[in-house]
């Protein structure tokens, strides 16, 4: 791997991470909120759920350009 290439590389990895970071911050909804909702997977309100979907479209993004790498 060019060092180029592995530069790059490090930078992806520390977005990713990043990214998984800010998901996590994301607060959940509550047990009992989660038990009111129809859909048993839902564990973000719509707002938070718009922001974690945003941050998955990110780590596909970078988890692409990892592989592109290679």
């Amino acid at each position: 791997m060019s060092n180029q290439k592995a530069i790059r590389y490090d930078q992806l990895v520390r977005e990713h991470t990043a990214i998984q970071n800010a998901m996590n911050r994301i607060p959940q909804l509550s047990i009992e909120e989660q038990s009111k909702i129809v859909d048993i997977n839902q564990k973000y309100n719509s707002e938070n759920q718009q922001k974690i979907n945003e941050l998955k479209n990110q780590l596909l993004q970078i988890e692409n350009d990892l592989k592109r790498l290679f």
